[in-house]
């Protein structure tokens, strides 16, 4: 299983019968808000994901700035996400694939 994926092997399994959801993580600490980039352009098919209200939960100080979300609320966003079991994902972002990496990593 890969890991990374470039353009080229995206563009291919964008063409196949059976193509990766693709979640659009663009954030980045102190902003501007990812969504923004998101509705000025995409790659066509991508959901915007939001780091700080489905990648994580509000938490208590103690908690730090981006506390794991709760099973239930990241299993429904993958629902809204159009994620289903067995599904290939492809997450981008534009710092350098830190926020993609959270996707994947959860």
């Amino acid at each position: 299983m890969n890991v990374l994926i470039d353009a080229d092997e995206l563009a291919t399994a964008l063409a196949s019968d059976q193509p990766p959801v693709l979640l659009d993580v663009r954030w980045q600490l102190g902003g501007p808000p990812g969504h923004q980039s998101y509705l000025e352009g995409h790659i066509p098919g991508a959901v915007y994901v939001d780091l700080d209200t489905e990648l994580a939960r509000h938490g208590e100080p103690t908690d730090g700035r981006h506390p794991l979300p709760e099973l239930a609320d990241l299993q429904a966003a993958a629902r809204r996400w159009g994620i289903s079991e067995g599904d290939t994902v492809v997450a981008y972002d534009a710092v350098g694939n830190t926020s993609a990496a959270r996707a994947w990593w959860l």
